[in-house]
C-alpha cells in the first residue's frame, strides 16, 4: 500500500534548513553562555563559601550555617561601615546628579567656545587611574584638614563618580528633541516650568542610569577611600580590604553578599520601572 504522505524533496529541504538554522542559533549561543558562566562563577562561589558553617573561608564549604550573616549585622564595626557607606551613597547620587545633569544638558545643547575642552575635562577622571587620583586627593585634603572626615569622602567619591553621570545623561541629552523645548515655550512656559515638565522628564533614563552607576561606584570605591578615609571613615569597602589582609573568614563574604544582592535589586527595581537600560 503507497504511502498517502510521501516525503517529498522540497519539505526534506525545509526540514534540514531549520535543523541548520537551529544548530547555528545554539552554536552562537554557546560563547554568550560561556562568557555568562565565567562571569557568574566568582559570584556563585562568593555566596556559597558565606554560609560555611567553619570559621575558614572554604569553597565547596563543609557545612551549611547563616552565623557569619548573624555575626556581621550584629557587629557594631561592621555597622558603622555600613551606617557611612549609606550615607556617602545618599550624599554622593545628590550631588553627582545636580551638577553632573546640569553639565551633560549645557555640553550638548550649549553653543559656546571651549565646548569640546570641558567636555574632555569632565570625563578626565574616566582615563585616568583610580591610584593617581588618589595621591592626588590624598595631598591635596591632607592642606585642607579633610583627610579622615565624611566631607573628604564626599568630595572624593563625588569626584570619581560625576563622570559616570555625565556621561549617561549626555546620551538621553543628543537624543532630546529640541523642537519639543520650542513648542512648550511657544505654549506660554517658562524656562523654569519647561525644564521641569519637558526637559527632565525625557532626561529622566540618563539621569537615573547615572544616579545608579553614581551609588554603584561610590558604595564599591576602594583606592581613593583608602588613601582619604581614616580610623574615623571606615566605609565597607575598605573594611572588607582591611578583613581580607588581616582576618580571612566568611564575615567578609557574607558582608560582599548582601552588598551584592542590594546592587542586583535595585538594579532591577529601578529598571522594571523607568527602563533606563535603554540608554546603557
Amino acid at each position: 500500500m503507497a504511502d498517502p504522505s510521501p516525503r517529498t524533496p522540497r519539505a526534506a529541504g525545509t526540514r534540514g534548513s531549520a535543523v541548520l538554522r537551529r544548530a547555528g542559533r545554539i552554536a552562537a549561543a554557546l560563547p554568550a553562555t560561556a562568557v555568562f558562566l565565567f562571569l557568574l562563577a566568582p559570584l556563585a562561589v562568593l555566596a556559597l563559601s558565606s554560609l560555611n558553617s567553619t570559621s575558614s573561608l572554604s569553597f565547596p564549604p563543609r557545612g551549611i550555617s547563616p552565623r557569619w550573616y548573624q555575626e556581621v549585622l550584629t557587629s557594631p564595626d561592621w555597622l558603622v561601615s555600613f551606617r557611612l557607606s549609606g550615607l556617602l551613597v545618599l550624599l554622593v547620587v545628590l550631588t553627582t546628579v545636580t551638577l553632573g545633569t546640569l553639565a551633560a544638558y549645557g555640553l550638548v545643547r550649549g553653543d559656546f567656545p571651549g565646548r569640546g575642552l570641558l567636555s574632555g575635562l569632565a570625563l578626565a577622571p574616566l582615563m585616568v587611574p583610580e591610584i593617581i587620583i588618589a595621591l592626588g586627593l590624598l595631598y591635596y585634603f591632607q592642606g585642607l584638614g579633610l583627610v579622615n572626615t565624611l566631607t573628604g569622602l564626599w568630595l572624593a567619591h563625588s569626584l570619581v563618580a560625576l563622570p559616570f553621570v555625565i556621561r549617561t545623561v549626555m546620551v538621553s541629552a543628543q537624543a532630546l528633541d529640541p523642537t519639543l523645548e520650542r513648542a512648550a515655550a511657544a505654549l506660554g512656559a517658562g524656562r523654569l516650568r519647561t525644564l521641569r515638565t519637558v526637559t527632565l522628564p525625557l532626561l529622566r533614563p540618563g539621569i537615573l542610569a547615572g544616579a545608579v552607576f553614581a551609588a554603584v561606584t561610590s558604595l564599591g570605591e576602594v583606592a581613593v577611600s583608602a588613601l582619604v578615609s581614616g580610623a574615623n571613615t571606615t566605609t565597607v569597602p575598605v573594611r572588607i580590604f582591611s578583613a581580607v589582609q588581616f582576618q580571612l573568614d566568611p564575615s567578609v563574604a557574607a558582608v560582599s553578599t548582601l552588598l551584592m544582592l542590594v546592587s542586583v535589586l535595585v538594579l532591577v527595581g529601578v529598571d522594571r520601572f523607568t527602563h533606563f537600560s535603554e540608554v546603557l
